[in-house]
């Protein structure tokens, strides 16, 4: 006889709408995985005057096994569950703009330019007569790709600005997701764990569930964004149970 405490190894596998794998994300450190298999009564009670609100027969219903997760690993592929997301690969190439013709807003707004990722050293002419302006009258912020006039300079005329942007961007390769496409995520779920309390194996396998994000994703935490998911294990043809767990005897 042995308590259980576990530690444990999680990987998620989202599934396609076909239920397709699109490959197992992991190990993940998972804060919180829980499992429900809760149930419902069917009472038939009397009505006879001797035995009125007497159980005659009770029927226990099984209901749909719930399960929750709470995770602080933030991978793109896992992130984007909880923002129900797609994610899709960013592969900008480097290169070089000459002589754009842009327009500065007026008040010194910021104009969002084509590219991001830029090299520092954009340069700058009036588009009435190509005569360059000084780096002084303008700022860029070179991450996001904007430009704007600054406060009481050349440019800051009170009305929008032609000019001529000359400025390089450079290569930039990751992931974006595309949040709030979808309204539920489809997933795998398996375990590779340890009973501390006695050392041996215990493994885990839900083969379907449908979850959903179970709270806001906080960018801005003070503390390491976790995020939760929530829904049914679906019992799949040809499996016996919606789940599995495995103890080493």
């Amino acid at each position: 006889m042995s308590g259980l405490l576990l530690a444990g190894d999680v990987y998620i596998d989202r599934l396609t709408d076909a239920g397709v794998s699109t490959g197992l994300v992991g190990p993940i450190n998972v804060t919180q995985l829980s499992l429900n298999t809760p149930s419902e009564t069917k009472d038939r009670t009397s009505k006879k005057k001797e035995s009125y609100g007497q159980v005659l027969d009770s029927v226990v219903l099984a209901q749909p096994t719930e399960i929750t997760i709470a995770i602080d690993d933030q991978p793109s592929d896992i992130l984007a569950l909880a923002l129900l997301g797609d994610l899709e690969t960013i592969n900008q190439g480097s290169g070089t703009v000459t002589d754009t013709a842009v327009t500065l807003p007026a008040d010194n707004k910021w104009l969002k330019l084509p590219h991001g990722n830029l090299a520092e050293g954009a340069t700058a002419k009036l588009a009435s007569d190509d005569s360059a302006i000084s780096p002084a009258a303008y700022e860029v912020n070179y991450a996001l790709g904007l430009v704007r006039s600054i406060p009481d300079g050349a440019l800051d005329t009170g009305s929008d600005t032609a000019i001529k942007l000359s400025y390089s961007h450079n290569a930039v390769a990751g992931n974006r997701i595309k949040g709030a496409v979808r309204s539920t995520i489809r997933m795998r779920l398996m375990m590779d764990g340890k009973n501390l309390a006695n050392g041996k194996p215990v493994k885990l396998q839900v083969p379907e569930a449908v979850v959903s994000p179970t709270e806001a994703v906080d960018l801005f935490a003070s503390e390491y964004v976790s995020t939760g998911l929530s829904g049914k294990v679906k019992l799949l043809d040809g499996e016996t149970a919606p789940f599995y767990l495995d103890q080493e005897a």
